[in-house]
């Protein structure tokens, strides 16, 4: 039903909410033309809004798109229409449109992006524009049934998963300790602190639902991310619950009690026993740095560290550096110092995939800060322009056509257009150098790799003091390193920006299951293999967030976290509710969706043969990513199905009451 929207006041000082009327017509001024639109069609319910001539561009690439290429005219049309809609909301007026419907919404939702999408997309989106315009107290809202009074848990690790898994721990009502290694919260925002490091996945989509943050950048650097991780924290109230400096060693099942023994130790060498009903793994895959195993390291003199453990103040100035690899560390970083050293030497084993950045160290302007913090609709409709710009959109490109004529260079027509589009883009940047072009055009196709951003790499590149070297590193002594075709590089700093140990998940610590079944060698050091990348046969009440094949290859890793947790939490409260005191999933279960990954990876382009990825492990599986769309996942998690898991009756004992 439509509402009539109050003009605002004569006087435009005058405060609707937390804006005068002037703020308002001030801030749509360089707003997201398609995302105003949105808010006044949603706010008025004028069928008008949704007419073809309003109809935005279809959404292309990762290009930002304000104004959506409607006509100007009609963009100020959609200014003027949302000042009236803005301060109704502000005033606390209910849209007269809620999307409840998923017609409605699909319909709304293919109009915004320009393009039709599925009822299953359209359930998501509506989920969350309802999530996101919750009030900040009632996000979230949940009342599933509440643990067992006494039950402890254990979470290991305090970067993302650990706060996405500290959130349904609260709901749930579970005593709970995390655990951390570092001296600090962030995970890997705490860790990886050179210069230069950055998200590659737009600020807004990299957040919590439940917690918005004023990002000052669209693509927001190490600093702030830090800032963020810690602020959620301390929002969560938990951060008394952390052990920092604190690394878990083992984790060890008792069948008879069904109670996890969880071994810890602190910076000092002393070690502690703890006892849990139910532990959590939270501890990431991109953890555990990887230096190639090359003669002759230890022999040089100079300083050398891996880019994850970057030293705070190492001059640099006037050096001669060589960073070896040329991933998303690499890339980060050489932009950074080849302004200061004397000389970079950049030792690149193979060329990525580097699309173009638009939004690079772009700030976000006060105008559209201004809406984002003040005006949870048009939060929530920006969101959901970036997942899909960001998410299924690009998968669909990554999967194998087998009727492609030329598998050898991309997999599917869509790709090889991308990879057209982007070789003429590396042309075009690295004009007049075809030394360098060829050096810098990979041979596999598009996303095969992890697809980079070019925050300045070709200009980089292109330097009088930097070189860059095609070819791997064969030797080190101590006064640089030896490439494999010969050449010997004299070097100051050596910086490996050679990734991480990303197939070895849980690498750090030693788990052991029913009947003392050690884990590493039930997934054969780096062959994991788990239920929807959470639950793994014979280790009950063991879970994982962020483990195998949970990790989305294109979208919001924040959005799948939350996506994941909520699922383990529906599914422990179903265990609750049954009075189960622990559950494992089943071997036919992981057997079935494992086998169902595999099939599927087979049909992706991180398959293909003409590359080497950390997502693949040492026997060529892929490992570290999932192979499904958004919501081909969303769907598999969405309600828990426990003739998938083995129930356990043992009679409970809570941990509370154990002795560690």
């Amino acid at each position: 039903m439509n509402i009539k929207v109050p003009s605002p006041e004569e006087n435009p000082a005058a405060v609707v909410g937390d804006l005068s009327v002037d703020a308002i017509r001030e801030a749509v001024q360089d707003a997201s033309v398609p995302v105003l639109l949105m808010v006044v069609y949603q706010v008025t319910g004028d069928e008008k809004w949704l007419d073809d001539r309003y109809r935005p561009e279809k959404v292309r690439g990762v290009a930002p798109r304000e104004d959506g290429g409607i006509p100007e005219h009609l963009q100020d049309e959609i200014r003027e229409a949302a000042v009236p809609a803005i301060a109704a909301l502000l005033r606390g007026e209910a849209p007269a449109v809620d999307l409840a419907d998923t017609d409605t919404m699909m319909r709304a939702a293919s109009f915004f992006l320009g393009e039709q999408i599925d009822r299953r997309h359209a359930v998501i989106f509506g989920e969350e524009l309802h999530r996101r315009t919750s009030p900040v107290g009632e996000i979230g809202e949940w009342s599933g049934a509440q643990a067992p009074g006494g039950l402890r848990a254990v979470v290991i690790g305090m970067g993302v998963s650990g706060l996405a898994a500290i959130r349904i721990l609260q709901q749930l009502g579970i005593d709970y300790t995390v655990f951390e290694r570092e001296t600090e919260a962030g995970g890997v925002w705490h860790q990886n602190r050179y210069p230069g490091a950055g998200v590659d996945t737009p600020s807004h989509l990299y957040s919590f639902s439940f917690s918005y943050r004023d990002w000052s950048r669209h693509y927001e650097l190490q600093g702030e991310l830090y800032q963020y991780f810690n602020e959620v924290l301390d929002q969560l109230g938990a951060r008394e619950r952390v052990r920092f400096g604190t690394e878990v060693l083992s984790a060890d099942y008792d069948d008879d009690t069904a109670l996890w023994t969880v071994v810890t130790r602190t910076a000092d060498g002393s070690t502690e026993r703890q006892v849990a009903n139910i532990v959590i793994s939270a501890v990431g895959s991109l953890n555990q740095p990887t230096i190639p195993n090359v003669p002759g390291r230890e022999t040089f003199r100079g300083v050398q560290f891996h880019s994850s453990r970057w030293e705070a103040g190492t001059p640099l100035a006037g050096k001669k550096v060589a960073i070896v690899g040329a991933g998303a560390s690499s890339q980060q970083i050489s932009p950074e110092i080849a302004k200061t050293v004397e000389h970079l030497y950049i030792v690149q084993r193979s060329p990525q995939w580097v699309a173009p950045f638009e939004q690079f160290r772009q700030a976000i302007s006060p105008n559209q800060r201004t809406l984002l913090a003040h005006v949870p609709l048009y939060r929530a409709w920006n969101w959901v322009g970036l997942f899909w710009q960001h998410g299924d959109k690009i998968i669909e490109r990554l999967r194998i056509d087998p009727e492609w004529a030329h598998p050898e260079r991309s997999v599917n027509a869509r790709n090889d257009r991308q990879r057209e589009f982007l070789t003429r883009y590396i042309q075009d940047a690295l004009a007049g150098r075809p030394d360098l072009i060829e050096k810098a055009v990979p041979e596999y196709p598009p996303f095969g790799k992890r697809m980079l951003l070019d925050n300045g790499w070709y200009r980089t590149l292109t330097r009088d003091n930097v070189s860059l070297v095609a070819d791997a590193v064969a030797e080190v002594d101590e006064s640089g390193l030896t490439v494999a075709s010969g050449e010997h590089i004299d070097v100051d700093v050596i910086v490996w920006a050679t990734g991480f140990a990303a197939t070895h998940f849980l690498s750090s610590v030693d788990v052991y299951g029913e009947h003392g079944i050690r884990l590493r060698e039930v997934w054969d050091e780096d062959d994991p293999r788990a239920h929807l990348g959470v639950s793994i046969p014979h280790f009950p009440n063991f879970f994982m967030l962020g483990g195998p094949h949970s990790l989305p290859g294109s979208g919001s890793f924040m959005y799948f976290m939350e996506m994941q947790a909520r699922y383990l939490r529906d599914l422990l409260s179903e265990m609750f509710r049954r009075g189960v005191t622990a559950m494992a999933a089943t071997d036919e279960a992981t057997t079935r969706y494992n086998d169902m990954v595999d099939e599927l990876h087979a049909r992706t382009v991180w398959s293909h043969p003409g590359f080497g990825t950390y997502y693949r492990n040492s026997k060529g599986r892929v490992i570290f990513v999932m192979p499904f769309l958004n919501v081909e996942y969303w769907e598999m998690v969405r309600t828990p199905n426990l003739d998938d898991y083995t129930l356990h009756q043992v009679p409970y004992v809570p941990a509370a009451d154990a002795v560690g």
